[in-house]
C-alpha cells in the first residue's frame, strides 16, 4: 500500500493499481475494514486507468463490508462511487438509483465531505439529463460544503459540473467555473480533477463550435493524461476530437480518431456512444450503406431509457439520413418526440438543431426562442445570414447545404464544389438533381464510386498508373502498356502526384508500399 500511494502521487496509476492487487492477495487475514479500505483504493486506481468493471467489483465488495460493519458514512460514500462507476459503464438507471440512495443516507448524518461528493455526483447525472435546476443546485450545495473544509478536490468536481451545465444552457459564466477548477487542480496536483477539467473545457468548446479553443484544450488534456496513465479520460477526449474534426470537414481525421477511441483498451459506453454517433454521422454524409450498425450499437449502449443528451444526438443523425433519402415523414418521426422533450430544457444548440430539422420538413408549429444563431437565422428566413454564420464558425458542410437548398446557380455551383471536396456524395447528388430540375447546364459530373472507394481518391485509371509507377516504369512504357498517348499518361501522373500530395514518382511509389489508411 505504501508503494501504491507513492506511485499514485507521481502519476503512475497503473503501477499503483498493481500494488493494491498484490496487497489484496495477502489480505485474507486482515480486519474487514482494512481490507475494504484496500479495495476502495484499488477501485480508485482502476477508475483512473479506465478499468471500470474491475473498479465497480472492488467498490461493491467494500460496500458490503461497510454495510456489515454499520459504517454509515463509508456506506454512503461507497454508494456514491457505485453510482458513478455504473454511469461510466452506461447503466444510467442503476446510477440514478445508487445516487439517490447515497444522498439520502448521507443527509441523515452531520454535513461531511462525503455528502458534498454525493451532491457532485447528483449534479453530474442531472447534467446528462439536461435537468439544469438539479445540476446547478446540487453543484452549489457541494461548493458550499467544500469551501467549509477547503477540500479542493470536491470544489473542482462541483465547479466542473456547475460550469458545464451553465454552458449547455447558454450561460458563458461557465467558462470561468471550469477554468477555476483547472487552476485549482493543477496547483494542488489533483490528477483526476485536472484531467476532467481539460476534458470538460474541450468538450464544451466543441459543442459551442469554438474550435480553436477546443483544439488547445484537447491537446493539453491529451498530454496531461498520457503523462499520468489517466486512461479514464483519454478515449473521451479522442471522441470529442473526432467530433471537432468531423464538423470542420476533416472527415479522414475524424474517422481515425473514432477508430482510436473505439479501440482504446479502456474505452467505456460513455465514450463509445459519442464516438459511434460520429462514425454513423460520417457514414451518412459519405453515403456508406452500413451507417445503421454503429447507430444501433450506440442505441443499445445507451439503454432502454437514454438520457436526453444521448437520445437527442442519435435522433439528429437518423433525421439527416432520412432527409438525404427525401423522407420528410422520417425526419419528423425521428425529431418530434425529442423536440417536445428538449423544449422543456434550455440548450440553445440541441433545441436549435432539432427545431431546424422540423422547419425544413415543414413541421415546425412556431419558431422557438433561445436557440443558437445559425438555426434562428435559417428559421427566420435569412438563409444568407445563416450560411454566413456557418462559414464563420468553420462548418463547411452546413454552409454548403444552405447554399445548395436556397441559393441560385452560382451558390449551388459553389456548394457542389465544397460537397465534392468533402466526399459528401448523397448531398452532392441531391444537389445535381435540383440543379437539373432548374434547367442548369454543364453540371460537373462528380467522382465515380470506384474513385470514392480508393483511399487516395484515385480513379481506376489513376490507380492503374500508380501501380505501374511503383514498378519504376517510364511514361512511354506505361503508355504502351495501357494503349494511351504519352501526353495522356503525363496528365494522369500529374493528377496522381497531386492527390497523393507528393513531389516525385519515387515518393508515390513509396506510398504504395506503405500500409494505406482506408476509410472508417
Amino acid at each position: 500500500p505504501r508503494a501504491a500511494l507513492e506511485a499514485a502521487a507521481v502519476g503512475a496509476h497503473r503501477e499503483a493499481a498493481s500494488h493494491y492487487r498484490v496487497a489484496l492477495r495477502y489480505a485474507g487475514e486482515v480486519a474487514p475494514a482494512e481490507r475494504a479500505g484496500l479495495q476502495e483504493r484499488l477501485a480508485y486506481e482502476c477508475y483512473m486507468t479506465g478499468k471500470h468493471e474491475e473498479a465497480l467489483e472492488a467498490q461493491r465488495s467494500a460496500l458490503e463490508v461497510w454495510r456489515a460493519e454499520a459504517e454509515r458514512l463509508k456506506e454512503g460514500d461507497a454508494l456514491r462511487w457505485v453510482s458513478r462507476l455504473s454511469w461510466l459503464l452506461g447503466r444510467s438507471d442503476e446510477a440514478a438509483g445508487y445516487s439517490a440512495e447515497a444522498v439520502a443516507a448521507l443527509e441523515l448524518l452531520p454535513p461531511s465531505p462525503e455528502l458534498a461528493m454525493a451532491y457532485c455526483n447528483r449534479a453530474d447525472l442531472a447534467l446528462e439529463a439536461h435537468d439544469a435546476g438539479t445540476a446547478i443546485g446540487s453543484a452549489r450545495q457541494a461548493i458550499a460544503l467544500a469551501e467549509t473544509w477547503e477540500r479542493y478536490d470536491i470544489l473542482c468536481e462541483a465547479l466542473n459540473a456547475l460550469g458545464t451545465m451553465r454552458l449547455i444552457i447558454g450561460d458563458t459564466a461557465g467558462w470561468a467555473d471550469i477554468n477555476r477548477s483547472l487552476e485549482l487542480a493543477l496547483a494542488n496536483s489533483l490528477h483526476e480533477q485536472a484531467a476532467t477539467s481539460y476534458t470538460d473545457l474541450g468538450a464544451m468548446a466543441v459543442s459551442r463550435r469554438q474550435y480553436e479553443h477546443a483544439s488547445g484544450y484537447l491537446a493539453a488534456g491529451t498530454r496531461y493524461c498520457e503523462d499520468r496513465d489517466l486512461d479514464f479520460c483519454l478515449p473521451y477526449i479522442l471522441a470529442y476530437r473526432a467530433r471537432m474534426k468531423f464538423e470542420q470537414g476533416d472527415w479522414d481525421g475524424a474517422g481515425a480518431d473514432v477508430e482510436a477511441a473505439l479501440q482504446h483498451p479502456h474505452t467505456t459506453p460513455v465514450t463509445q456512444i459519442p464516438a459511434l454517433r460520429t462514425l454513423a454521422h460520417l457514414r451518412v454524409r459519405r453515403g456508406d450503406s452500413d451507417f445503421d450498425r454503429p447507430m444501433e450499437t450506440a442505441r443499445t449502449l445507451a439503454g432502454p431509457n437514454p438520457v436526453l443528451q444521448r437520445a437527442g444526438m442519435l435522433a439528429l443523425v437518423r433525421a439527416e439520413a432520412a432527409w438525404l433519402a427525401a423522407d420528410l415523414a422520417g425526419v419528423v418521426r425521428e425529431i418530434r418526440p425529442l423536440y417536445d422533450l428538449a423544449r422543456r430544457h434550455r440548450d440553445p444548440r440541441m433545441n436549435g438543431e432539432l427545431a431546424a430539422w422540423l422547419w425544413r420538413a415543414g413541421a415546425l408549429d412556431r419558431p422557438p426562442a433561445d436557440i443558437a444563431e445559425p438555426y434562428a437565422l435559417e428559421i427566420a428566413g435569412d438563409w444568407r445570414g445563416a450560411a454566413s454564420a456557418w462559414r464563420m464558425l468553420g462548418c463547411p458542410y452546413e454552409h454548403a447545404s444552405l447554399l445548395a437548398w436556397h441559393g441560385g446557380e452560382a451558390e449551388q455551383r459553389e456548394a457542389l464544389t465544397v460537397l465534392e471536396a468533402l466526399g459528401a456524395h448523397p448531398a452532392a447528388q441531391a444537389l445535381r438533381r435540383r440543379m437539373r430540375e432548374r434547367g442548369v447546364r454543364r453540371i460537373p459530373r462528380g467522382s465515380r464510386r470506384s474513385t470514392r472507394q480508393n483511399p487516395y481518391g484515385l480513379t481506376r485509371r489513376e490507380a492503374q498508373i500508380l501501380a505501374l509507377l511503383s514498378e519504376g516504369l517510364r511514361n512511354t512504357v506505361i503508355a504502351k502498356r495501357l494503349f494511351l498517348s504519352t501526353k495522356t499518361v503525363e496528365h494522369h501522373v500529374s493528377a496522381v502526384l497531386a492527390k497523393l500530395r507528393v513531389e516525385s514518382r519515387i515518393e508515390a511509389a513509396a506510398l504504395t508500399r506503405a500500409p494505406a489508411a482506408g476509410k472508417p
